[in-house]
C-alpha cells in the first residue's frame, strides 16, 4: 500500500512541476524576436458550426466515441472521424469551435472550453451541430505561449480572445516566459 501512495504522490508532484514549471515574469523592455499573440473578437465565438473537413494542422485532445474518432484542432474545432473500417477512415466533418483546447462528450452533448468560456452542444446531428449553453468565466485561459521560452507580447485581452501566437519583431515588450 506504501508505494502505491507514494507513486501516485510522485506522479502528482511531477503533473504540478509540468504544469507550473513555465511561468510569465515581467522585463524592463526587449525589442527583437519573440512571439505575440494572434487575437479574435469576442463575438465570433459563438460562430460555432459544422464545417466540410478539414486538414489537421496542430492536434490536440481526442475522444473515442463508438466508431466516431473527435481530436481537437488547437484553437479552431473538433475534427471528426468514422474508424469503423481502419483501412477506410473516413474525414466526417468539421465542428468549429473558436479558441477550443480541450472538450469531453456525455451522450449528444459536447463539452468544451472556448477562450474564458464553457460552451455546450448538441452534436446529435454532426452536420448541424448547435450552441445550446454557454457558461461564461469557466476557464481561466493561458496567457503566455506554451512551451516557449523567451519574449513575448504580453496579452492584451481588450483585442479579444488569444487563438494562437506567432513569430514576430518585438518592441519594447515586457513580458517573458521562464522554464
Amino acid at each position: 500500500m506504501h508505494s502505491k501512495t507514494s507513486f501516485l504522490f510522485a506522479t502528482l508532484l511531477l503533473s504540478g512541476l509540468f504544469l507550473f514549471s513555465c511561468t510569465r515574469k515581467e522585463i524592463d523592455g526587449y525589442s527583437g524576436m519573440g512571439k505575440k499573440p494572434v487575437y479574435a473578437a469576442l463575438e465570433t465565438l459563438n460562430d460555432i458550426r459544422s464545417l466540410p473537413p478539414q486538414d489537421v494542422v496542430e492536434s490536440g485532445p481526442i475522444f473515442l466515441l463508438d466508431t466516431l474518432f473527435f481530436m481537437v484542432e488547437q484553437k479552431k474545432g473538433i475534427h471528426v472521424f468514422n474508424i469503423k473500417d481502419s483501412a477506410n477512415i473516413q474525414n466526417l466533418v468539421f465542428l468549429k469551435i473558436p479558441a477550443v483546447t480541450d472538450f469531453t462528450i456525455a451522450g449528444s452533448r459536447l463539452y468544451a472550453d472556448s477562450w474564458r468560456d464553457l460552451v455546450t452542444i448538441d452534436i446529435s446531428d454532426l452536420q448541424n451541430i448547435q450552441l445550446l449553453d454557454r457558461q461564461a468565466n469557466a476557464f481561466e485561459p493561458l496567457l503566455f505561449p506554451p512551451l516557449f521560452n523567451g519574449p513575448f507580447e504580453c496579452v492584451d485581452e481588450s483585442k479579444g480572445a488569444v487563438i494562437g501566437w506567432e513569430d514576430a519583431e518585438l518592441d519594447n515588450v515586457l513580458c517573458y516566459t521562464v522554464f
